[in-house]
C-alpha cells in the first residue's frame, strides 16, 4: 500500500530542514556572500538608504551587506556573534553584478524584493523563500508525477542533497536557484513527456512547472544554463523517440526551453577571460591528474569540503555516509538497466566530468581551483535521478526494508551530524568541542527563535524526513509491483 499523502507531509518536513539550516546561518555565509548580497541590494538600480551609485563605477551599501562575513569568514574559531560589532553605516565595494555582469539578472531581483529597512531580517526571508520554492516544487512532483519519477525524486533529495544542498538551497547564492531549478526540471519535464491527455489542466500544470522550473535555472547561474539543455537531452534519451512522436508537444516546450537557455549562455559566454585564470601548463599531464582527482568535487557534494565559505568543515563519517550511499544507489541503478536507461545515466555522469575537466584544461588549474562541488550539484543530482529511476516511469526500482532501514539510521546519523558542526560553527565557533554540556551561544539569529529549539526541531525533522522518504520509496515499489502484477 502507498503511504497516503506524501505530497503534503514530505514536503513539510523538508521545509521544516532547510528552515533549521537558514536560521543557523548568519548574514554573509554563503560562498561569496558579500558579492551576492550587494548585487541584490543593488539589482533595482539606486535607492537612497539601500543602494547608492558612486562615480567611480562603485556602489555604497550598508556595511552588514558587505562586511558581514569578513570577521568570521575563514576564521572558524569566530563565531558569527562578531556581527553585531558591524557600524550602522554605508561602506563602498566594487563587488556587484551590475558592475562586473558575471551572473543573470533574475535571481537578484526577484530577492531585492524582500529586502527591508533590517538586513539580517531581509536575508534570513529570502533564505526561507527559496526554502519554500524548493519544498513546495517538491510537493508538487509527488503529487504529479508517475510512480517511478516519484521514487526516484524522493531518493535523489534524501541522498544528494546531504549536506551541500542542505546549504546552499536556503541561502542568497544563486546556486539555490540552480540546484532546485535542474533538478526539477529532470522531474517536471520527464512527467510531461509522459502526459498524454493535452485537454487536462494537469497536463498544462506539468507543462508550466516545467517552464518554471527552467526559469529559475536559466536566471541563476551561466553554467546552470547549459546544464538545463543536457537536461533536456537527458530526459528526451530516457523517454525515447517513439514517446516524444506520441507527446510532440512537450517536445516543443523542452526546445523553447533549450532556445532560451542556448541564446542566454551565448549572451554572457563562457566564463573565463582571453588569458587563463591558471599557471599550469595545458598538456596531458593537467588532463591526466584533473582526471584522477576530479572525484574530490563528487566527493565534496556530500560533505567532503567544507561548507560556508569553505571554511566549515564537516566531520570525516558524513561524507564516507554519502559515497557508500552514492555506491549503493550506483549498484542498485545499474543491476537492471536497458539501453535507454543505461545510455541517459552514461550522458548525465560523462558530463559530471567532462564539462569541469575541458573548463580546468582550458584555463590551466588544477582540481581545488576555482571549480567547487556546488558547481557540479546540479549535473550529480540528474545522474543520481537517472540511475534511481526504473526503465520505465510507472516501474520504480524496489528497495528493501532492511536496506531501507540501514540507510535511514546512517543519513539520519550524518544529516542531524552535518547540521550540528555548522550551526555549532556559528553559534560558538569551531574551536570548542562539537559536544558541549554547557552551549555558551554567541550568535543566534533575528527570528527570536531560540537555539535549542531550532536545533530540535531540525534534528527531529531530519530524521522523520529521511525514514518517511525511504519508507515511501519501499512501498512505491511494491504498491508498483501489486498492481503490475494485477494487471
Amino acid at each position: 500500500m502507498e503511504v497516503k499523502h506524501t505530497w503534503l507531509w514530505l514536503p513539510a518536513l523538508f521545509f521544516l530542514v532547510l528552515a533549521g539550516w537558514a536560521l543557523t546561518s548568519p548574514t554573509g555565509s554563503s560562498p561569496d556572500d558579500d558579492f551576492h548580497l550587494t548585487s541584490i541590494w543593488c539589482s533595482d538600480g539606486e535607492q537612497p538608504g539601500r543602494c547608492v551609485f558612486l562615480a567611480d563605477d562603485t556602489r555604497s551599501v550598508p556595511a552588514a551587506v558587505v562586511d558581514a562575513a569578513s570577521c568570521y569568514a575563514f576564521k572558524p574559531e569566530v563565531s558569527a556573534g562578531c556581527v553585531t560589532g558591524l557600524p550602522d553605516a554605508f561602506v563602498v565595494t566594487d563587488r556587484a553584478n551590475d558592475v562586473q555582469n558575471l551572473y543573470p539578472t533574475l535571481f537578484y531581483r526577484a530577492m531585492s524584493l524582500l529586502v527591508g529597512p533590517d538586513v539580517e531580517r531581509s536575508v534570513l526571508v529570502m533564505r526561507l523563500m527559496n526554502a519554500l520554492i524548493a519544498s513546495v516544487l517538491l510537493g508538487f512532483a509527488l503529487r504529479l508525477a508517475p510512480v517511478a519519477v516519484r521514487s526516484a525524486v524522493i531518493v535523489t533529495v534524501v541522498v544528494g542533497y546531504l549536506p551541500l544542498g542542505l546549504s546552499l538551497i536556503p541561502s542568497t547564492n544563486p546556486s539555490s536557484w540552480a540546484i532546485t531549478g535542474i533538478m526539477m526540471l529532470a522531474v517536471f519535464g520527464l512527467t510531461l513527456l509522459h502526459r498524454t491527455d493535452w485537454r487536462s489542466p494537469v497536463t498544462w500544470l506539468v507543462g508550466a512547472l516545467t517552464v518554471f522550473s527552467a526559469v529559475l535555472a536559466i536566471g541563476s547561474r551561466v553554467d546552470a544554463m547549459a546544464y538545463a539543455v543536457i537536461t533536456a537531452i537527458v530526459i528526451l534519451i530516457y523517454s525515447g523517440w517513439r514517446q516524444a512522436r506520441l507527446v510532440w508537444p512537450a517536445v516543443v516546450i523542452l526546445a523553447f526551453i533549450c532556445l532560451g537557455a542556448i541564446t542566454s549562455y551565448l549572451t554572457f559566454g563562457t566564463p573565463g577571460g582571453a588569458e587563463p585564470m591558471g599557471e599550469q601548463p595545458q598538456t596531458a599531464g593537467l588532463f591526466t591528474t584533473n582526471l584522477l582527482y576530479l572525484p574530490a568535487l563528487v566527493q565534496g557534494v556530500v560533505g567532503g569540503w567544507s561548507l560556508g565559505w569553505n571554511d566549515t568543515a564537516m566531520p570525516p563519517l558524513i561524507p564516507i555516509v554519502g559515497m557508500l550511499a552514492l555506491g549503493a544507489l550506483t549498484y542498485r541503478g545499474l543491476s537492471d538497466v536497458r539501453a535507454r536507461r543505461g545510455l541517459a545515466i552514461l550522458v548525465s555522469a560523462a558530463m559530471v566530468f567532462a564539462i569541469p575537466l575541458t573548463f580546468l584544461q582550458r584555463e590551466g588549474l588544477g582540481v581545488g581551483e576555482v571549480v567547487q562541488p556546488r558547481y557540479i550539484l546540479p549535473l550529480v543530482l540528474l545522474t543520481v535521478l537517472m540511475l534511481t529511476l526504473g526503465n520505465t516511469v510507472e516501474d520504480p526500482l524496489p528497495i528493501s526494508a532492511s536496506v531501507a532501514t540501514v540507510l535511514w539510521i546512517s543519513l539520519s546519523t550524518s544529516a542531524v551530524l552535518a547540521f550540528w558542526a555548522y550551526a555549532h560553527r556559528y553559534v560558538i565557533g569551531a574551536d570548542y568541542p562539537l559536544v558541549v554540556v554547557d552551549l555558551p551561544i554567541e550568535w543566534s539569529s533575528s527570528s527570536g527563535i531560540p537555539f535549542g529549539w531550532t536545533v530540535l526541531i531540525t534534528a527531529f525533522a531530519s530524521i522523520a524526513f529521511i525514514g518517511g522518504g525511504l519508507t515511501a520509496v519501499h512501498r512505491l515499489a511494491s504498491f508498483a509491483r501489486h498492481v503490475s502484477e494485477k494487471n
